[in-house]
């Protein structure tokens, strides 16, 4: 995990963190999470303005050559990335967390009519 500070606004953090997981993983993890947060709700503790991105990585490179950098297609740890698969990963990824946010937000719902 790194967390980095934004020179042009030193209250801004951002955090990066990783995870190697698959699909299935993923959204036992995303249960939990909701679960999680519906027991205990953080709206009163956080700033309002606090926000969560998602994103996969695709590729590693090494800029610190001296002089031109030759072309290698995008990869990791020296396996090149299937692209194809990538995009179909993603899509799915992609609804994985489109339904814990809509698990999330009835839950919010239901809290709050309580």
């Amino acid at each position: 995990m790194y967390s980095l500070i934004n020179i042009f606004d030193p209250r801004e953090v951002i955090v990066l963190g990783f995870a190697t997981t698959t699909l299935g993983q993923l959204e036992d993890a995303l249960d939990i999470d909701v679960n999680v947060r519906a027991g205990n709700p953080l709206d009163a503790v956080i700033e309002p303005e606090i926000g969560r991105k998602f994103c996969a990585l695709i590729a590693e490179d090494d800029l610190s050559a001296i002089g031109d950098i030759p072309y290698k297609p995008a990869g990791i740890g020296g396996k090149e990335t299937d692209m194809a698969e990538f995009e179909k990963n993603l899509l799915a990824v992609a609804g994985l967390y489109a339904a814990a946010s809509k698990k999330r937000d009835a839950v919010n719902e239901a809290r709050k009519k309580k």
